[in-house]
């Protein structure tokens, strides 16, 4: 078997539609985009969160509230430590040479998650990254080579850096209306918004609440993360959409770098740059969910849309927020398979507004995000996506004992993230990849810096190669075995069988998941269709 087809792992990975939370019940519609002419203006963070408060408390101290801080008045902001590092601090200015200070730093780039840089001032709205980055995670200085001198066109803040740290960025002025990435990075232009809020005033009725409502955009639309998380290049060759606003066409104005780019993608398919969380989506299972669903002709609106579409969920959750008079005017229309218009995206598992107790956004922790949906359910006839019933050693079949998985069981043992979402390593640090694959061993040999999934855990143990080849060996025996099964299975045969030949065939992964109830329920399946040799 070729290693490509260990892909149908894929359907492990975590898409628990929960929307971004009870945050969200402030907004309305389906899909409300940005008005259509061009007299939109940024009004700025600060007037959002007059009437928006309980979404700006939430979103002010995150990662993406701090992707720019202006320190020019105040250094606390800066995390660096100048006792240290002067060699690696040293810059030329106006022909002296001397070490950078924070007295230098007009703005820190970054919380300072795993590092944090600095932007020095130029000029008048000019400015130049620093060459030298403070790391987090060691406390300590370390060089930033964009370029082999310094100051250099690559250290250039504007040309490329600025769009994805501020709101409201023009790259021809050097203009931004917010540092970090604020309410309208996300939601567009809010004047509109604003004015007509105002002309309103503070007892809108049902018909105005829709007014209201309609004129800013929801933000759930995946091209709204993926403007900042993703590689690629615009018309005039800069890394960024310049000039994109939320409720257009990202691809019209930014060409993403292609799969078989080996400058930005390893050989396994996992993007090798920091910032390709939207490049690998879009490769994924997931970026099609709702596509496929309704080409299969199967969609049940409602019970499927609630795994396969984000705009459905969050538009149940308002609805039930009518219910349950925590929001005021109408509910929105259900959304069925052929209005919805999202599968599952970024807002599927992350909640952009606030980072709360789960790291990077989430939801939920990221087990309870990947099973809520890859588990057999009763929405479709029969077993359905038996993903966590196969990982856990779960009991599906009467006839067939469930076999405890000793992955899932170990004290700190992998779970989906660990194979479907891998550290790779990229120019910035380690990156969770979204390409929803694992690294697979025989993918990785030879490839600098790549560390296959199974060999994170296993590398004392047992050699790539070596892990490689019984994952083939696993996934053929597995295969042929069902394909013996399927042809042997008649009108008498027992319907247990044929749902134990659905289980291992829904679970997706071919008995990597868990080899032993895998090899138990075909066992069991075997003997049944008596398709075991005498003494067997």
């Amino acid at each position: 078997m070729k290693r490509g087809n260990l892909r149908v792992l894929t359907l492990l990975v975590g898409a628990a539609l929960l929307v971004i939370g009870a945050s969200l019940l402030l907004l309305d519609g389906r899909v409300a985009y940005m008005q259509d002419d061009d007299s939109a203006r940024y009004v700025g963070a600060g007037d959002c969160g007059d009437c928006h408060r309980t979404l700006a408390g939430r979103h002010n101290g995150t990662a993406h509230d701090l992707a720019l801080q202006n320190v020019q008045d105040n250094k606390e902001p800066i995390l660096a430590d100048f006792s240290q590092g002067e060699d690696l601090r040293s810059i030329t200015i106006n022909g002296a040479t001397r070490a950078f200070t924070a007295d230098d730093i007009a703005y820190a780039v970054g919380a300072g998650r795993r590092v944090q840089r600095y932007l020095f001032a130029t000029g008048e709205r000019e400015y130049m990254v620093l060459p030298a980055e403070w790391n987090t995670q060691t406390n300590s200085w370390q060089a930033l080579p964009l370029a082999p001198n310094w100051p250099d066109a690559a250290y250039d803040w504007d040309q490329n850096c600025a769009a994805c740290h501020v709101t409201g960025f023009e790259p021809e002025s050097g203009r931004w209306e917010d540092p970090g990435v604020q309410c309208e990075a996300c939601h567009g232009p809010g004047s509109l918004h604003a004015e007509i809020a105002d002309d309103i005033g503070g007892n809108p009725n049902d018909n105005e609440l829709v007014e209201i409502r309609g004129s800013i955009n929801i933000g759930i639309d995946p091209q709204v993360c993926g403007q900042c998380h993703a590689r690629g290049s615009d018309a005039n060759n800069r890394p960024y959409p310049a000039g994109f606003v939320p409720g257009a066409n990202l691809s019209a104005v930014f060409t993403l770098f292609p799969a078989d780019d080996s400058a930005h993608w390893y050989p396994s398919g996992h993007a090798q740059m920091p910032n390709m969380q939207y490049n690998e989506w879009l490769n994924a299972g997931h970026a099609q969910s709702l596509t496929n669903l309704v080409a299969s002709g199967a969609a049940i609106d409602g019970d499927c849309l609630t795994c396969h579409s984000a705009d459905y969920v969050r538009t149940e959750r308002l609805i039930d927020a009518v219910r349950d008079e925590d929001r005021e005017g109408d509910a929105p229309e259900p959304l069925t398979a052929e209005t919805a218009q999202y599968g599952v995206t970024c807002t599927s598992c992350h909640n952009p507004h606030s980072e709360g107790e789960q790291p990077v956004y989430l939801a939920q922790d990221s087990y309870t995000l990947c099973v809520s949906c890859h588990s057999d359910s009763s929405v479709a006839e029969g077993v359905h996506h038996p993903v966590r019933e196969m990982f856990e050693g779960l009991p599906l079949l009467a006839e067939v004992p469930p076999l405890e998985n000793a992955h899932f069981f170990a004290e700190d043992g992998p779970r989906c993230v660990t194979c479907h979402l891998p550290q790779v390593p990229t120019a910035a640090g380690p990156r969770a990849s979204h390409a929803l694959i694992p690294v697979l061993p025989g993918a990785a040999l030879n490839v600098e810096g790549l560390t296959d999934t199974c060999s994170g855990c296993h590398a004392e143990a047992v050699e790539p190669a070596l892990l490689q080849e019984l994952i083939d060996d696993i996934q053929n025996d597995t295969r042929q075995r069902l394909e013996q099964a399927r042809a042997a299975v008649s009108a008498d045969t027992p319907a247990w069988v044929t749902q134990a030949l659905d289980f291992v065939e829904g679970d997706g992964s071919l008995g990597i998941h868990n080899y032993a109830y895998t090899d138990a329920l075909l066992d069991a399946v075997f003997s049944a269709l008596g398709l075991f040799g005498e003494g067997q």
